[in-house]
């Protein structure tokens, strides 16, 4: 009776280091960024608008961020798509997420009714599925850069 058991959180570390599972939220958090990124690109005026209501940046910045972001969004996007330097595109969406996070918080906590200038879905407000969401993307960020072995990469590591 010396066989080995398996734990449940085992069991939960081993499925989400399954390279299947793992393609998956590679494809999924890499399509997000991209959808996201393509009104943000067609329109960087209404984007920049989005950036003033949280009221974060210094004034004029959100009109350089409102460029820039969705540039790197959409090449983030690809990265993770098409599987070329995944660890940099793993964590930069992280970044990325980490400060959309913050942001988001920062308005919950202030009170503020605006919608969310995210690029998924149009008119949403912020709040805590916002919140949520986000956490979600991260943690998908987080078990593709600790995934045991690449799939279908072309460049997996980024040094």
């Amino acid at each position: 009776m010396g066989g080995s058991r398996i734990s449940g959180g085992q069991v939960k570390m081993n499925l989400l280091q399954n390279k299947w599972i793992v393609l998956i939220f590679r494809l999924t958090l890499g399509a997000m960024f991209i959808y996201a990124s393509l009104d943000k690109i067609n329109d960087p005026i209404t984007f920049s608008s989005g950036i003033r209501a949280y009221q974060i940046v210094p004034f004029g910045f959100e009109n350089s961020l409102a460029i820039i972001l969705p540039w790197l969004e959409l090449l983030t996007g690809i990265g993770l798509v098409i599987g070329v330097m995944v660890d940099g595109a793993a964590l930069i969406s992280m970044g990325l997420l980490v400060v959309f996070i913050i942001a988001i918080s920062s308005a919950i906590l202030r009170g503020f009714n605006i919608e969310c200038g995210c690029g998924l879905k149009e008119g949403e407000i912020v709040g805590t599925q916002k919140l949520l969401e986000n956490t979600i993307f991260f943690l998908m960020g987080l078990c593709i850069i600790n995934r045991a072995s690449p799939k279908y990469e072309i460049f997996p590591k980024s040094d």
